[in-house]
């Protein structure tokens, strides 16, 4: 099979499967960079198909943790560090860059 046919094949495939690019060259064993280069110059998208609609539902997600549960960092020799869930979560990236 000639390389250009074969990346046209899966140009198609990766089109009709629903993944996004990086998850089908995952799946596949692909070069995504590839993939997309190929993807620019292969079958054009067919513009003229009908446009669909489809009903979603958003619901909120649910949390995790409750907000008075503590977080407990456990460092070396022992040492813990107990904080809120309150916290920043850039405070406390912050924090475990100073650490690091």
């Amino acid at each position: 099979m000639k390389i250009h046919t074969q990346w046209q094949r899966h140009v198609e495939a990766w089109r009709e499967s629903g993944l996004s690019q990086a998850g089908y060259c995952r799946q596949q064993g692909l070069n995504p960079k590839t993939l997309s280069a190929w993807a620019r110059r292969a079958l054009p998208i067919d513009k003229s198909a009908p446009l669909e609609i489809i009903a979603v539902q958003v619901t909120p997600s649910v949390p995790s943790v409750n907000a008075d549960t503590n977080l407990i960092l456990r460092l070396g020799h022992g040492t813990h560090l107990e904080l809120s869930t309150a916290v920043s979560p850039h405070w406390l990236a912050e924090l475990l860059r100073c650490l690091a």
